[in-house]
């Protein structure tokens, strides 16, 4: 199934942030839309749900109350 390109963004950069990203760009053998798709894809594929968020900060108090587990006493394989 084909995806259809229908959107357009206007990013403006600094110059020095543009001429690195269009190194990075002629390195990987991508396009600098290409390249933002990608960074976007990431970022909304590795963000948390709120669920995750409560849990991630649950863990935050109980760890700063003192609570969390020493690393060098888990058991390892």
């Amino acid at each position: 199934m084909p995806v259809t390109m229908n959107k357009e963004l206007l990013i403006r950069m600094p110059s020095s942030l543009y001429n690195q990203t269009v190194k990075l760009c002629k390195k990987r053998y991508t396009t600098i839309s290409s390249f933002v798709r990608e960074l976007i894809v990431e970022q909304i594929e590795s963000s948390l749900t709120p669920a995750e968020e409560k849990i991630a900060a649950e863990g935050e108090r109980q760890y700063l109350k003192g609570k969390g587990t020493n690393w060098r006493k888990i058991k390892r394989g």
